[in-house]
């Protein structure tokens, strides 16, 4: 079965090979959990991400080093392990109000991955439906069920879809997605009675719905590090600083401040895989030539940069 999972992943099947694999997928959970854990592993021995895909795998290595603290900023995301929880008992028994945290198989096959301290509520599990609440980020991978649509509310939008993998990123002021493979419906429910709008997304490509905006953004998706929380794998391209000071801080929970404040415009070019944030932070600062400081989750950088 490894060699056929691995042929599956690597998209060297023929038809009938994906028949059989979605179909061994779907006969149990334990199938189920078992083809997840084997694209993970599949997906961390690659060199680097495909163009424009959204690849998978939890974050982050635990900090190391003589003395060095990076305080619990840290903590959250290695809370959000990959684990099965009780969103499965949740799909499973139909539970309404029933918010959870993490990364989850549900009973379906489904998986679904929380970045952080986002959650996830069951709002309307039947057998015509599997609707839930959004808050925050997450990362979606689901079973093609076209009796039953899977349906993620945010706060100012909805997806809809039958079987795809996607990111959402939702705030109270906009909701934005990402789309590995498969079609996803993005839309912007109508006000005061108007008609609601709607996009189809493919692979690739990203939605946005802004609170206050009157319609949807459609783009192809060219941030190779929007899943990077869970690829581990980071890729800088002349990336200013004040950019990878984001990602960085997105990735591994910490807060970096600049004592000079003319290094966010210093380029970046580099790639890391597999690196905690200690590591991450201290080639940053060998490329410049800069010292760091460690206080709890705060990293501060020093020097003259570029």
């Amino acid at each position: 079965m490894n060699d056929k999972l691995a042929k599956y992943f690597s998209g060297e099947s023929t038809q009938d090979e994906i028949d059989y694999i979605n179909s061994w997928r779907n006969e149990s959970f334990d199938n189920s959990k078992e083809f997840i854990e084997a694209k993970n592993i599949w997906i961390s021995t690659q060199e680097k991400p495909a163009p424009n895909r959204a690849v998978l795998d939890k974050i982050l290595g635990e900090p190391e080093g003589k003395n060095v603290k990076m305080g619990f900023g840290w903590i959250k995301y290695a809370a959000a392990a990959v684990v099965v929880l009780g969103l499965a008992f949740a799909i499973n028994l139909g539970l309404r109000s029933n918010t959870l945290e993490g990364s989850q198989i549900l009973s379906d096959g489904s998986e679904i991955a929380l970045h952080g301290t986002s959650t996830i509520e069951s709002i309307n599990i039947t057998d015509e439906v599997r609707e839930v609440r959004l808050n925050g980020k997450a990362y979606f991978d689901i079973q093609r069920d076209e009796s039953r649509p899977f349906i993620i509310i945010t706060e100012n939008a909805r997806v809809e879809v039958l079987g795809t993998s996607f990111l959402i990123d939702a705030t109270s002021e906009r909701t934005e997605v990402c789309v590995e493979s498969g079609l996803v419906a993005l839309i912007k429910p109508g006000e005061q009675g108007s008609t609601d709008l709607s996009v189809k997304l493919t692979e690739g490509e990203m939605g946005t719905v802004n609170k206050l905006g009157k319609g949807i953004i459609k783009k192809n998706n060219t941030n190779e590090n929007y899943l990077a929380w869970r690829t581990k794998t980071l890729v800088f391209r002349q990336t200013q600083m004040s950019n990878v000071e984001t990602i960085l801080e997105d990735v591994y929970g910490i807060d970096i401040e600049f004592e000079n404040e003319g290094l966010k415009n210093c380029n970046l070019t580099s790639t890391f895989k597999e690196r905690n944030a200690k590591d991450a932070v201290e080639i940053v600062a060998k490329t410049f030539n800069l010292t760091v400081d460690f206080k709890g989750d705060k990293v501060i950088l020093k020097g003259k940069g570029c």
